[in-house]
């Protein structure tokens, strides 16, 4: 006798169904808020046990009329959310070949994991079109590092942030472009965004404690500091400042830095903004990614 086909589609009674999934997930969800840390610490292994699921009972959660509720339901999700961009920092980290720019984006994403980081990369190549044009228009008076610095530094106002300097903002990309303030390696990373689209010869050089920039006039290299508004910097000046700081003259501090030491030091400066905050959590993140890079980068050991 044939029997009849069996259906892919779960019956009726087979099916819980979604209201008695909701109503029954309720009195977890509740729990998140509750005073005792023992309490919260076994909701959030149940709500990890419980994989991707946990997204849209934390969501869910985060509209509740209880205040504590909510509140933990964000900060989880928040956690959780860090920790999926964390592993994707570390498979960067793994990665034969680093872009700095990359690492920066996600680190950003790393602050907000909903944020869309398109409008910042448009920014950069409306500043790196600008650049393009003045260079043009200068046709062969006009010197790449002329163009660039008098451009971000003095049109658009790029300098560094003396207050709060460890703060998170003025490491990451995102909040720099906008409050056109930061960190001398993060102001750094922007001049070399604008000038790689721009088909600009820039780098970066790593001293000890300090970033500046090399824009490359056909071979000669003019040393800056973005963050003292693209100062140009002389082999003394530079000198000096390895004196200043008690610091030897290392031949290979000069040398053009690349992608994944400076994204190191980018990770380095966010770890330390999270430790002054007392984001532990954020901080064990990092390490993760910190020591794979120190692993594939001989003597970066060394801040």
């Amino acid at each position: 006798m044939d029997q009849e086909p069996s259906s892919a589609l779960p019956t009726a009674e087979s099916a819980p169904p979604r209201r008695a999934t909701a109503v029954a997930d309720g009195p977890l969800l509740a729990l998140l808020g509750d005073e005792s840390p023992v309490v919260r610490r076994a909701v959030r292994l149940e709500l990890e046990r419980r994989g991707r699921a946990a997204d849209v009972l934390l969501a869910r959660a985060a509209r509740s009329q209880d205040p504590r509720t909510r509140a933990a339901a964000r900060s989880l999700a928040l956690r959780r959310a860090r920790t999926a961009v964390a592993r994707r920092m570390l498979k960067l980290a793994l990665r034969p070949r680093i872009s700095l720019e990359s690492g920066l984006w996600l680190m950003s994403r790393y602050e907000l994991p909903e944020l869309d980081t398109r409008p910042y990369q448009l920014a950069l190549d409306a500043f790196a079109a600008e650049t393009v044009k003045r260079l043009e228009q200068g046709k062969l008076r006009a010197k790449p590092s002329d163009v660039l610095l008098d451009y971000l530094a003095g049109d658009l106002g790029y300098t560094g942030e003396r207050e709060n300097y460890h703060h998170p903002d003025n490491v990451y990309l995102h909040t720099a472009l906008t409050r056109r303030r930061g960190m001398p390696l993060t102001l750094t990373a922007i001049y070399l965004a604008v000038a790689r689209r721009a088909g600009v010869r820039a780098a970066a050089v790593a001293l000890p404690g300090h970033v500046m920039l090399r824009i490359y006039d056909g071979e000669r290299g003019v040393l800056c500091d973005p963050f003292h508004s693209g100062k140009r910097l002389s082999e003394r000046d530079c000198l000096g400042y390895l004196a200043d700081h008690g610091l030897p003259f290392q031949p290979h501090w000069f040398n053009d830095a690349s992608e994944p030491a400076l994204w190191l030091r980018h990770l380095r400066n966010l770890s330390r903004g999270y430790g002054e905050l007392g984001l532990q959590a954020e901080v064990r993140d990092l390490a993760q990614v910190i020591r794979v890079l120190e692993a594939r980068l001989p003597g970066s050991t060394a801040h």
